[in-house]
């Protein structure tokens, strides 16, 4: 039985997964095997192909295909087939560095009682470089993660990626694993899922590690450097807020009310859109661009309220 499982959740990216999965290849991993677990959430591209040269390398290689779309399905499915203690995720767009698995394990063998958690940092490779337009602070939203240069165990405040993260799997597993009415669902930018399991983690008692040397690096092609993009990442993550705090509410038996909740958004959008005005006329245009992000995240998450409010409280 390996110690770990690093799972790759895949979805029509068969041009990208090599790259994923050459890094897990070339781990240096001294006294803990691993094996790799590539869920498939259907793809209709090259997807199985890619992945049988691997397996003609590695006999602990595993292909599964998850028939039902969402990225919270192919990780619950990796978690019921994967074998070890521990269980890693490793976004298929990114790729790990050597010591990797290595650095994610060793808060576990060294730290009394094990972190149930442990999170690395997520470096942005640019292709082409990265624009001088595009704000710092939704850098998250294209998977950057740096919590600063300190291992330190984190709070209630902090967040995960499971672009990056190893998990306790049987840990991981009593708490219901992930939830599928958060997530990416096909090209549908769904967000939360990951920061869902983290307060979930905290609340009920369990530590997360954060470890910056477990590093992997996320690219970021062209086509994810443009406004249009951004734009509508913004919006997605804006409709994914009501959904995750619906959860926390549940989760505490506490009542959700969508039509307050709207109607607070719809003032905030009121706000925003004088800002964007107001600092446009003035020449400000970074404080107009900054309040019209703020705008669109505010109608995402009026989207979601309304749909919501509508009765329609899953999308699985």
């Amino acid at each position: 039985m390996p110690d770990v499982s690093v799972a790759v959740c895949t979805y029509n990216r068969a041009s990208l997964l090599p790259r994923a999965l050459d890094s897990l290849l070339a781990q240096e991993v001294n006294s803990h095997q691993f094996e790799i677990v590539v869920v498939d959430n259907n793809s209709i591209d090259g997807t199985h192909d890619a992945v049988a040269h691997y397996q003609a390398q590695r006999s602990d290689v595993q292909y599964v295909v998850e028939p039902q779309l969402g990225i919270a399905h192919a990780r619950n499915r990796a978690l019921r087939e994967a074998t070890g203690e521990y269980i890693a995720f490793l976004d298929d767009d990114a790729w790990a560095e050597p010591t990797w698995i290595e650095n994610l394990l060793k808060p576990v063998r060294t730290l009394q009682p094990a972190p149930a958690c442990v999170v690395g940092s997520v470096l942005l490779e640019w292709e082409g470089g990265r624009p001088n337009w595009f704000p710092k602070r939704y850098e998250a939203l294209l998977c950057a993660y740096d919590m600063g240069p300190s291992p330190r165990f984190l709070d209630e405040n902090g967040y995960l990626l499971t672009t990056n993260v190893l998990f306790h799997r049987q840990t991981l597993l009593d708490l219901g694993g992930f939830r599928p009415y958060l997530g990416r669902k096909g090209k549908r930018p769904l967000g939360g899922e990951d920061n869902d399991v983290y307060q979930r983690l905290i609340g009920t008692g369990h530590t997360i590690y954060y470890q910056p040397q477990a590093r992997v690096h996320h690219g970021v092609p062209k086509e994810r450097q443009t406004r249009r993009y951004l734009i509508r990442r913004v919006f997605w993550d804006g409709a994914s807020q009501p959904l995750m705090a619906l959860s926390q509410l549940s989760d505490r038996n506490e009542q959700y009310r969508p039509g307050h909740e709207a109607y607070m958004d719809l003032r905030r959008c009121g706000r925003f859109s004088f800002d964007v005005i107001r600092n446009a006329m003035l020449g400000r245009f970074s404080k107009a661009q900054e309040a019209f992000l703020q705008l669109v995240q505010r109608l995402g998450r009026l989207r979601t309220h309304v749909v919501l409010g509508m009765g329609q409280a899953r999308y699985d």
